[in-house]
């Protein structure tokens, strides 16, 4: 008897143990997916987008830089696109649930919203120009890009016939704000006397096309021969008001567009465009997020080229080619220094101080 129940002791102890190390597997694997992305490798990322990822502009630029990444890494890829500016948080709520470690809110409207939900829910999130957001889940994406829009400013200025050049901004977000004081610098220190004009489509009027050639041709007809344009899909309608005053008036202007390269539709009045290439600041994120230092702000500029200009067109004469490139190693090299300005405010005030 003693001997039976010496051996179903034994039992029931092998079978605790077993029991026991079963269970001590089980913690490995729920830490798998990681939803926080801390530590692990980013497999799902997600870009969202206010308007088309091919508006050859803002939203596709982010758009394309992330798929080139994402060619290079392996993980996978969603593009949330057309979401508008209300509120996206049911876009969000399915993405984390769906397992997205990363979202790119790809829009100065998202500034709020998305930190608000990362910090809630422990998903990794990037925003646009709010430095101010940045923690353990929230990074920050400053698209300064005031030292190009200064060499767009340089540019303008030396092939401005009539002396006059406009901007025309579909709203006064800090991307905006950055690049109209550095393009008025640009033009103010290359020839004082050329006028700027400047001009609001509307408020949030990104899309505004038909606002936009409005304001666009009251620009003209104050005798700007080079327009500005920060528009996203409204910087369509900036070339249309161009391209109808051209047909008809004896000066010819140009455009010098943002964000997008809409040469071989518009070469007829494209000058030039400022690019932005994240892929470089994409990349660096994703590599964050695996060694969890994720939580910072990244900065594009032209020293890394993650900003810079579209090349000039052929008939731009070489001297002037030659200003703006010796101009961009003087910033470089920090002999050139442009106000960094993004709040709507200052940049009227130092419009004011220019002109």
């Amino acid at each position: 008897m003693k001997s039976q129940q010496w051996f179903g002791l034994m039992a029931l102890g092998l079978i605790l143990l077993a029991l026991a190390a079963c269970a001590g597997t089980q913690p490995a694997i729920s830490k798998a997916p990681a939803a926080s992305g801390l530590g692990e490798k980013a497999a799902n990322v997600a870009v969202l987008l206010p308007a088309s990822r091919t508006d050859q502009g803002w939203n596709q630029q982010a758009a394309d830089a992330m798929a080139a990444v994402q060619k290079e890494r392996g993980f996978t890829l969603e593009v949330a696109e057309n979401l508008g500016y209300d509120d996206i948080t049911p876009v969000l709520r399915d993405l984390a649930e769906r397992g997205f470690a990363l979202l790119i809110c790809h829009a100065s409207g998202y500034q709020t919203v998305c930190p608000e939900f990362a910090n809630n829910n422990q998903v990794k999130v990037a925003v646009v120009e709010n430095p101010g957001a940045i923690g353990p889940n929230v990074s920050d994406i400053e698209t300064q890009a005031q030292e190009v829009a200064y060499l767009a400013g340089i540019l303008a200025a030396r092939l401005s016939q009539s002396k006059t050049v406009g901007i025309v901004v579909s709203g006064e977000p800090p991307t905006w704000n950055f690049m109209t004081v550095g393009f008025a610098e640009g033009v103010k220190a290359t020839d004082p006397a050329v006028n700027i004009l400047y001009s609001v489509i509307g408020e949030a009027a990104y899309e505004d096309a038909a606002g936009a050639k409005r304001v666009t041709e009251s620009e003209l007809a104050a005798g700007a021969d080079i327009i500005f344009g920060m528009g996203d899909g409204a910087s369509f309608g900036m070339l249309q008001a161009i391209q109808e005053h051209n047909s008809q008036a004896k000066t010819k202007a140009r455009f010098i567009d943002v964000i997008g390269d809409k040469s071989k539709q518009y070469r007829d009045v494209l000058l030039t465009s400022v690019l932005f290439d994240y892929s470089s600041l994409y990349r660096q994120m994703l590599d964050d997020i695996e060694s969890g230092t994720f939580g910072k702000v990244y900065t594009m500029d032209v020293a890394s080229g993650g900003v810079r200009l579209l090349d000039l067109p052929d008939d731009v004469p070489a001297e002037v080619k030659q200003a703006v490139e010796q101009a961009k190693a003087d910033i470089i090299a920090g002999k050139i220094k442009v106000s960094a300005i993004g709040d709507a405010e200052g940049m009227r005030k130092r419009l004011d101080e220019l002109k």
